[in-house]
C-alpha cells in the first residue's frame, strides 16, 4: 500500500478543534464551508464524511515541506467515483485547515463542470496563454479554476510548455491547487497533468471497480513516472479485502 499520503491519518487532526475553540468570534463550521464555496459544485458533506475530509486534507499538509506552493491531481479508476466531489471537498477543507489561499481546478477534459463555463478565468484559456493567469486577490481564500468551453484537444494544450508555466504560476499563488483529473482508465491526460506534480491522489470507490482494474491504473500511472501519493476510498464499506488496502 502506498502509505504517504495516508501517514498519520489515524489521527485526527486537532488544527481546526483549536481554531474552533480559539476563536473569538467564530462562525459556525458549516457556515464558514458555504462562505468560501465559491463554484457551489456540491452539497457540503455528512459529518462522518466531513471527518474524512479532514483527515485528507491533513494528510496533504504533511506532505508540504514549506517551499513554495504545492500542485496535486487527483483522478478516479473509472468515471462515477466521486472523484469530482472528494477533490473539491478536500481543497476546501484545505482552506479551512491552513487559512491560506487554495485552488481548485476543474482538469478534467472528458467530462468537465459545465456550471463553471462561464467563469471569466478558465484552464483552457490559461493553457493556450499562461500570462493571462492573474494575481490573486490576497483576501481570496478559495479559488475555482473551470475548464472551459472550448472544443479544443487536451493533449494538445498539455504536451506543450505551456503547462510547465501554468504550474508554475499556479504555485506562486496558491498554496496547494487541487485539480480534478479525467478517470485513468479512459484518458491520457492523467499522466501529463501528474507528473510534473507532487503527485496523484487515486479515489476509488469501495465495491465498484475490482483490484486488478484498480491496480492496472496504477501500474499505467507509474509506467509515466507519476508519483503516487495515495489512495482514499469513497463510500467506503470497509468490505473489500484487507490485502487490497495493504497495496494500493
Amino acid at each position: 500500500m502506498e502509505n504517504r499520503l495516508l501517514e498519520g491519518a489515524a489521527q485526527m487532526s486537532k488544527i481546526l478543534a483549536a481554531m474552533q475553540k480559539s476563536a473569538v468570534h467564530s462562525v459556525d463550521f458549516t457556515q464558514r464551508l458555504q462562505n468560501i464555496d465559491r463554484g457551489n459544485l456540491f452539497p457540503l458533506p455528512e459529518s462522518e464524511q466531513a471527518k474524512e475530509f479532514e483527515q485528507l486534507a491533513n494528510s496533504l499538509i504533511n506532505l508540504h515541506d514549506g517551499v513554495g506552493g504545492k500542485v496535486v491531481v487527483f483522478a478516479s479508476t473509472y468515471r462515477g467515483e466521486g472523484c469530482s466531489y472528494v477533490s473539491y471537498n478536500c481543497a476546501k477543507y484545505l482552506t479551512l485547515l491552513l487559512n491560506k489561499k487554495i485552488a481548485w481546478v476543474d482538469g478534467n477534459f472528458r467530462n468537465p463542470q459545465k456550471k463553471l463555463n462561464n467563469m471569466a478565468l478558465n484552464f483552457k484559456d490559461l493553457l493556450g496563454d499562461p500570462h493571462r493567469m492573474p494575481t490573486f486577490d490576497r483576501e481570496l481564500e478559495f479559488a475555482v479554476i473551470g475548464n472551459g468551453s472550448k472544443h479544443v484537444k487536451a493533449m494538445d494544450l498539455l504536451s506543450g510548455s505551456a503547462y510547465p508555466l501554468v504550474l508554475r504560476k499556479l504555485q506562486e499563488n496558491f498554496h496547494f491547487t487541487i485539480i480534478d483529473a479525467s478517470p485513468i482508465i479512459e484518458s491520457v491526460e492523467v499522466a501529463h497533468l501528474a507528473r510534473h506534480t507532487l503527485g496523484l491522489v487515486v479515489v476509488v470507490q469501495s465495491q465498484k471497480l475490482k483490484f486488478e482494474v484498480i491496480q492496472h491504473g496504477l501500474d499505467k500511472m507509474k509506467k509515466h513516472n507519476v508519483n503516487i501519493l495515495g489512495t482514499v476510498l469513497n463510500k467506503r464499506t470497509f468490505q473489500l479485502p484487507e490485502f487490497i488496502y495493504r497495496r494500493l
